[in-house]
């Protein structure tokens, strides 16, 4: 059950009897217009999980989920296309296997109030604590800085830079650190401010409950009309006809060749679901030629694999190998792709993947928050389709098809992280 609450503001119920935990979501959702908002909005994220005015505290707040049997309660960021999403995710037991006259929804519904709505403020000059802000923001430029040694996310991110030509897209989804260090704590808190006011704003709560508990959450979450829409979620960009190339050496055991691709496939758009067939045919699956033939039977990288970012027409394959490899490794990427072309795919092999990509879509059942996301993207993109279409139009996607997408792919961008030093 879905219902518009107001302008802006959507709030859905998903009744199931499959799973003992009663899981609330409340998503902030806005399009991007400067990369300076990742920083901001990844900031304020993790100064609302720690701290509010009745729990000023990390540990406070963690003293009352212990209250509350052990709940639980984080929140996330992320981006899709042109949207940034601030998540936040509480779960607790259901009622009704606890004894007594517990309300945990209640309960769950006043905690999300007091952390949304009640920061932990300095009075009266309206900007957020400055020592819980001081040292979520050190906390926050540790990690990124951090980031770096993790050199297959490092090669993805400068892969990205070298391909997306709007800053925004490019920059990692929690900020940099340049546009972290000019944020300050009356900056941030006013940023809030707005968030609450204009943010689309979707609200799901998922368990075995009635019509009832929806209302009593709505209570709690006093939500006002909106005045700005979404508007355009899809980022696109233009091909170029110079391919971006980088190459840059450090220190390693392995080096790290990254490749990106222009698909201009988005999300459950026409050819959306050959697409999906055609990376897990290309790198996306076990099954997939760049696994067998370049990681297994060439032994020519230590993993070899492909994803597909529909809300950005962003395919890219990731590869650790060694680096004499390099252009070894190029041509046989290459290989796969024009395999995928002419249409050289067994039969046993095409339905054996469209088989996997229906498994892993009915295991998402498992998952209460997964479902719970879909139901907001449904809601923000408008697009939604029962689970049986779904699987019949995977089902129905032909070889045909399929080659269609991979004459689509036009080849943008490669970056490669040289370690050769190491040897």
């Amino acid at each position: 059950m879905q219902k518009q609450v107001t302008t802006g503001v959507t709030a859905a119920l998903i009744e199931t009897k499959q799973f003992k935990t009663t899981k609330i979501n409340v998503s902030f959702t806005t399009i991007l217009e400067d990369k300076s908002e990742l920083a901001m909005r990844t900031l304020i994220a993790n100064l609302l999980e720690v701290s509010s005015q009745k729990y000023p505290n990390q540990k406070l707040i963690s003293d009352k989920l212990a209250e509350m049997y052990g709940a639980s309660f984080g929140t996330t960021v992320n981006r899709r296309g042109r949207m940034h999403t601030i998540g936040f995710s509480f779960t607790c037991v259901n009622d009704k296997y606890l004894q007594g006259n517990q309300n945990l929804l209640t309960q769950a519904a006043e905690f999300l109030q007091e952390v949304i709505f009640n920061p932990l403020v300095t009075s009266p000059q309206a900007k957020f604590d400055l020592q819980t802000f001081a040292r979520q923001k050190e906390n926050l430029i540790n990690y990124i800085q951090t980031i770096k040694e993790n050199k297959q996310t490092y090669a993805s991110l400068q892969l990205q830079a070298g391909y997306f030509l709007d800053t925004i897209q490019y920059t990692p989804v929690y900020g940099d650190v340049t546009d972290l260090e000019n944020i300050n704590a009356k900056m941030a808190y006013e940023y809030y401010q707005k968030m609450l006011q204009e943010d689309t704003i979707n609200i799901v709560i998922s368990g075995d409950l009635i019509t009832s508990d929806l209302s009593e959450l709505l209570t709690h979450l006093p939500f006002e009309a909106r005045k700005k829409q979404l508007g355009d979620i899809y980022y696109t960009q233009n091909i170029t006809n110079t391919v971006y190339q980088k190459e840059e050496k450090q220190s390693l055991n392995q080096s790290k060749l990254d490749v990106a691709y222009h698909l201009p496939i988005s999300y459950r758009t026409e050819n959306y679901y050959a697409a999906l067939v055609f990376n897990a045919l290309f790198g996306g699956s076990v099954l997939s030629k760049l696994f067998i033939n370049v990681r297994e039977k060439e032994s020519m990288a230590y993993y070899a694999s492909s994803n597909f970012d529909s809300f950005r027409q962003f395919l890219y394959v990731q590869t650790g190998i060694e680096a004499q490899n390099k252009e070894h490794v190029l041509r046989l990427i290459e290989r796969q792709l024009n395999s995928l072309i002419s249409g050289d795919v067994s039969v046993e092999t095409f339905e054996n993947v469209k088989k996997e990509l229906l498994t892993d879509y009915e295991s998402r059942y498992d998952s209460q928050g997964t479902a719970m996301l879909q139901q907001v993207m449904d809601t923000i993109t408008q697009v939604s389709i029962q689970a049986t279409e779904w699987e019949e139009k995977i089902a129905a996607v032909t070889l045909e098809e399929v080659c269609n997408v991979a004459k689509m792919v036009n080849l943008q961008a490669v970056y490669f992280l040289n370690g050769e030093e190491s040897s």
